[in-house]
């Protein structure tokens, strides 16, 4: 059985469930190397590939929704005694209906790793899941957005509790 459904939409809650299921590797595998790393410049180097998709994803939603980067930068700075920065991207125009999207855009690497996903259908473990799992690793422990990232977030206050109030009204409109 080959492995070509790579890609195919998720349809079905099964389909869902186990592409949700099938990123929980990768995830443990990030969330050990983050911790078990105790050299920040060793842990920025294997860090690099989840570094990279995280500021990149900032990029391009920044650029999509008239953020206006000025910066981007992936080189590692101290910025405490024992803080680091692995990234940034600099905004000239962050405003309440971009703000939140810009702040959260590295969620989409979660998305695109479910995408990923083999087809449930046929699936065994193989050599190729384990190497998916290796690649996908530091970028999934990347994903999450910074506390930078939830306070750039923030400035959507009023787009945040106009959703807020539509998905109220959706649970209690029935």
């Amino acid at each position: 059985m080959t492995r070509s459904n790579y890609g195919s939409l998720i349809l079905s809650t099964d389909a869902f469930l186990f592409a949700l299921a099938y990123q929980v590797p990768p995830v443990i595998l990030g969330c050990l190397l983050r911790l078990v790393i105790p050299y920040p410049r060793l842990k920025a180097v294997v860090l690099f590939p989840g570094t990279f998709v995280h500021e990149l994803l900032h990029l391009i939603v920044g650029l999509i929704l008239n953020g206006k980067p000025v910066t981007f930068s992936l080189w590692p700075r101290k910025v405490g005694q024992r803080q680091w920065v692995l990234g940034a991207v600099g905004f000239t125009n962050l405003r309440w209906y971009n703000a939140a999207f810009i702040g959260m855009a590295p969620l989409l690497a979660i998305v695109l790793a479910m995408v990923m996903t083999p087809a449930l259908i046929g699936w065994t473990l193989r050599m190729e899941d384990l190497q998916q799992w290796l690649i996908a690793a530091p970028i999934l422990s990347m994903c999450l957005p910074s506390a930078t990232d939830c306070k750039i977030s923030l400035k959507s206050w009023p787009l945040l509790c106009l959703l807020s109030l539509f998905l109220l009204w959706q649970q209690y409109r029935y």
